[in-house]
């Protein structure tokens, strides 16, 4: 029998799998619920042949177009397979064992997950119970006996975003202890504030996004990592031989070419985030101040958020479990998705809270 190392015996993950989730209302992961339009995966089909398949992968075309479309510099981009491995790529750069790591909680899994592979130490910082994080003592912790710094630019959990002057705060207070200043913006475009005004002038700045989110191809599995010319040059040592699939250039150079896509998707999830929170409001439910394309809802003050993750499930409408932070227990992440369906959601919340005899004022 053979045994892992002891540093990845201790890593705990939990298990992916279960029922199918196509074909369902899909508001447990923050995915694109919007239709892609039948033109646009019509474009694609066009362009796939048997080379596709059977040829490795080049991506320089797609580099050139999509810095071009940042307006950044092509030497400060790098693809990656999603977020997962941009955050993999800048531990195995950067981060040693027994380095001091600052992360607040709740946040992206894979930070800590990373964290425990490589044998650092970690320190968190929590939101409060009320979904409140003080940012300016987020900024305060950080000092020389840290490697690195993490901050959502928003929160993939909550969908609050710092401040901007807390969120340039962050980045310079890294940049004068001489800390790696990570910023997740998963989130961009739904969101516009962004770190990556600083890249001129900072040196330890490293920005993560992915395609998952606004550009809604969580399918295709692709992220990118913004950065200083050296900075790229030194985490381009440790990619994998093929930072990108064939197919997800190719996907992600067809939605360059069909930017109307992404945009309106953009556009209509602000309509849905709105309808969401005002109907939430309605029930006397209290919801983050998200910027995403989702909300937490305080739905477990007012009625079991397990039975109601059951219920929706029976009509192919999937939620996340709560929160796993114990303060945070009353809270649930719910995607946004076209009307009619956060309609049925906010329906079942108030049948379900009337049976309980709740009181809120939409009754």
């Amino acid at each position: 029998m053979i045994f892992p190392k002891d540093i990845i015996q201790k890593v705990v993950r939990v298990q992916e799998g279960g029922p199918s989730r196509f074909g369902k209302v899909r508001l447990d992961r923050s995915e694109r619920t919007h239709p892609f339009s039948d033109s646009f995966i019509a474009k694609i089909r066009e362009r796939i042949t048997w080379e596709t398949l059977s040829t490795y992968p080049e991506p320089e075309p797609v580099y050139i177009k999509f810095a071009s479309f940042l307006k950044q510099p092509r030497e400060r981009l790098l693809f990656h397979t999603g977020s997962d491995l941009s955050i993999r790529s800048i531990f195995e750069t950067y981060i040693s064992p027994g380095d001091r790591v600052l992360l607040h909680r709740p946040g992206y899994a894979m930070f800590s997950v990373y964290a425990k592979m490589f044998g650092v130490e970690t320190v968190y910082r929590e939101f409060d119970s009320d979904l409140g994080f003080d940012y300016a003592e987020y900024v305060d912790t950080i000092d020389g006996s840290f490697r690195m710094a993490v901050l959502e630019n928003p929160n993939g959990f909550i969908g609050a975003a710092p401040p901007k002057d807390m969120l340039f705060k962050f980045v310079d207070k890294c940049e004068a202890e001489g800390v790696i200043a990570v910023v997740d913006e998963a989130y961009f475009f739904f969101h516009d504030i962004t770190a990556a005004d600083l890249l001129d002038s900072r040196e330890n700045l490293i920005i993560i996004r992915t395609f998952s989110k606004a550009f809604g191809l969580a399918g295709v599995r692709a992220g990118y990592l913004l950065s200083s010319a050296a900075n790229i040059k030194d985490i381009y040592k440790v990619k994998p031989m093929h930072e990108l699939t064939g197919f997800a250039a190719l996907v992600i150079d067809e939605l360059l070419d069909n930017a109307q896509e992404f945009r309106g998707f953009v556009k209509e999830t602000a309509g849905s985030l709105k309808f969401f929170r005002e109907g939430f409001a309605r029930l006397g439910i209290a919801t983050s101040n998200s910027v995403g394309n989702f909300l937490a809802a305080r739905i477990g003050r007012y009625a079991e958020v397990a039975d109601l993750v059951a219920r929706l499930q029976e009509e192919g409408i999937l939620l996340r479990r709560p929160f796993a932070e114990q303060h945070l227990k009353e809270w649930v992440r719910i995607g946004t998705a076209p009307i009619s369906s956060e309609q049925r959601v906010l329906d079942v919340v108030r049948e379900m809270m009337k049976n309980k005899g709740a009181s809120y004022d939409g009754l």
